[in-house]
């Protein structure tokens, strides 16, 4: 097998040989191409009349057909399978040297599996019948399979199926989640010989990102089935949908705040999460009312509805007097606020300076006549009386003397 790698030149002209070569039995590690042992090449203490034995390293032809492979590269086609395993033809094709993977993939095929070869060394199968043992029947342990409930059928018609590119046999989708991920590792192959330790850190790590996806991949597979989301998302468009239950406004709040626990359970074992949850709030409400009763003294049943009676009654009656109350407490604090405001301005008024007090200007009449004060009116309103009155006093002196 060390002959296989092994690369002879000519100790003479110093060319590489390629195929038949002589060797000298007398000298040691002394190889002469044909050229030159035609040619009765001497050197050294070689001589052209020394024993010599024709040597070949693999170039004659072993099967006869096409291709014409050479027993140098059956023997490296052998050796690169078992080094680098079936299938791996990009690094056979390399080991190999002289040969593509597609004619090594083709010539191991033909000749060690499909050929006389392959037939007297892999046995029949007809013959080989496996031992196959059912692992899936159940014997009521804790993994037994009858312990998982088996998920409805989908009731979606062929069209819709058909719609949303999902196969029902297979429970598969025609395009899965991040569809392009294989090309990450679809050209990717490890070369040791080749590769220095950054190229294998940066092609593990697009293997990681593969594996990544892949999970996310079978999460989402796991959430559609178990949930049964392609049912769904149809029976929301069609027209004869069935009476949902109705939530609340605190059980909708409640139900979203739990959503982030639904990727650990199934869809079964989420509903009755949130169901025991719920059953856990009311009893911890019952049991708070309860302890009410049992702190008043009640200890039958039929005394609770008596006492929620009279309680609404007192509480009633309590809320008016507080609201009477409340109302009292408004008008004398509105009384107070007056009373505190007209001291302000009184204190204001008191303190002023005179001189700092402003005038207050009276407006201005809408009338065109300049306003008139009613004294000067009044005063001139009695001048004219005493002077008609006088002229009356003269005019009658004057007729007497007459």
């Amino acid at each position: 097998m060390a002959d296989l790698y092994a690369k002879y030149n000519c100790t003479y002209c110093q060319e590489d040989i390629a195929g038949l070569r002589v060797k000298c039995i007398e000298c040691p590690e002394f190889d002469l191409c044909l050229q030159c042992f035609s040619a009765g090449a001497e050197i050294g203490q070689h001589k052209n009349n020394h024993a010599y034995q024709f040597m070949d390293s693999g170039t004659i032809s072993i099967f006869n057909g096409r291709g014409n492979w050479t027993a140098r590269e059956q023997l490296r086609l052998l050796d690169a399978i078992e080094q680098f395993g079936f299938g791996n033809w990009e690094d056979i094709s390399k080991h190999i040297e002289t040969r593509t993977p597609e004619e090594a993939k083709e010539e191991y095929i033909a000749r060690y599996l499909n050929g006389n070869i392959g037939k007297h060394t892999w046995p029949p199968t007809d013959s080989y019948v496996p031992n196959i043992t059912d692992q899936t029947k159940s014997d009521h342990g804790p993994l037994s399979p009858d312990l998982t409930s088996k998920l409805p059928p989908l009731d979606i018609t062929p069209e819709e199926a058909a719609q949303l590119g999902y196969m029902p046999q297979r429970d598969d989708f025609e395009r899965d989640y991040n569809h392009e991920a294989e090309s990450l590792v679809s050209s990717l192959f490890l070369n040791p010989a080749e590769d220095d330790d950054l190229d294998i850190a940066l092609k593990l790590a697009q293997v990681d990102m593969y594996t990544s996806n892949l999970r996310e991949r079978a999460r989402r597979k796991r959430v559609v089935r178990d949930y049964q989301l392609v049912s769904a998302f149809f029976a929301s468009s069609r027209k004869d949908k069935g009476v949902k239950k109705k939530w609340t406004k605190e059980e909708k709040e409640f139900r979203d705040r739990m959503r982030v626990f639904a990727q650990f359970y199934t869809a079964q074992e989420h509903e009755q999460f949130l169901t025991n949850l719920e059953r856990e709030r009311e009893l911890r409400l019952r049991l708070s009312e309860l302890y009410r009763y049992r702190e008043n003294g009640i200890t039958r049943h039929e005394e609770c509805a008596h006492f929620e009676q009279v309680l609404a009654q007192t509480q009633k009656q309590n809320d008016t007097v507080d609201h009477w109350t409340e109302k009292k407490s408004a008008f004398v604090n509105r009384l107070y606020q007056f009373a505190f405001h007209l001291g302000q301005q009184w204190a204001v008024h008191t303190n002023t300076p005179q001189h700092l007090k402003k005038k207050r200007r009276r407006k201005k009449l809408l009338f065109h006549r300049p306003k008139i004060h009613y004294k000067a009116r009044l005063s001139q309103f009695h001048s004219q009386s005493n002077q008609s009155q006088s002229d009356d006093d003269s005019s009658q002196s004057m007729g007497g003397v007459g």
